[in-house]
Order: C-alpha cells, then structure tokens, then sequence
C-alpha cells in the first residue's frame, strides 16, 4: 500500500505514526510507486524556520514499548530567515526527532516556493546554512 497523501491542512500533532492523523502503513516502500504528494513540516528555530517534506517515519521507534523517541526521514525543501527564504534541495535527507516538527500549511509554504532562491555567492552555501539551523535547534 502506498503512503497515503495527507494535505497540510489535515495533519494533526506530531507523534509517532500518528503525527499526521493517520497512520502510515508500516510495509509503506520509498521509490517503489510514482511519487505521490506528501506532507510538508516545519521545524521552528529561534530566527529560522525550516519546511520539509515527510518521507517516512522510521518503524523501529513505533514499537510497544520503545524508550526511544520517534524519528523522521525528511526532505529538506526551504529555510526561512527573516524575509528571505532559501532553496534547499540540493542538500542531503535528515533523519531527525519528531519533536518540535508542526504541520505546515499550504497558505503559509506555497507563496514560500515562489520566493525560494538558492544562496548567492557571498552567502552560506545550502548544505551550510542547513547544518548552521540544525546545530542551534539541537542547542535549543
């Protein structure tokens, strides 16, 4: 079964299988249907926010009984700092903690990809100013 598309709007707390309303098949194969639409995240930062997209929750967190806290694999797509708002595409997946994840919405993302630019040479590449966001949200 493939995953299901879940309009931003639609999408509910974050946690575990069930951060999006609705749970995600546990057998769900990256790569193994055409792509489907899924649902865009963001994660809050003190001056940035970064949206993603949800590629999978990782199964071996949902287990009963499991101490360890659920993670993602997602798709960076745009970092937001102030009013300017980054390409990120080109940067590598994250498997990163559910927590602090909220669901974005298209109101909020779509005039963002309108907006999205890629880094101009005296700025930060992508890659860099990703990890830079990252290791404060990790501090935070």
């Amino acid at each position: 079964m493939p995953l299901l598309p879940c309009l931003p709007a639609q999408c509910d707390s974050v946690e575990g299988l069930r951060l999006l309303g609705r749970p995600l098949p546990a057998s769900a194969e990256v790569g193994s249907a055409p792509p489907s639409p899924r649902p865009i995240l963001a994660l809050p930062g003190s001056q940035a926010t970064l949206y993603v997209e949800l590629i999978q929750v990782s199964r071996h967190s949902l287990e009963a009984g499991s101490d360890t806290p659920p993670l993602l694999w997602v798709r960076p797509l745009l970092l937001r700092q102030g009013s300017q708002v980054f390409n990120l595409r080109a940067t590598s997946d994250l498997l990163w903690p559910a927590a602090g994840f909220v669901p974005a919405y298209a109101e909020e993302v779509l005039p963002l990809l309108e907006q999205a630019r890629d880094p101009a040479p005296h700025e930060l590449p992508a890659r860099q100013q990703l990890q830079a966001f990252l290791r404060q949200v990790w501090r935070g």
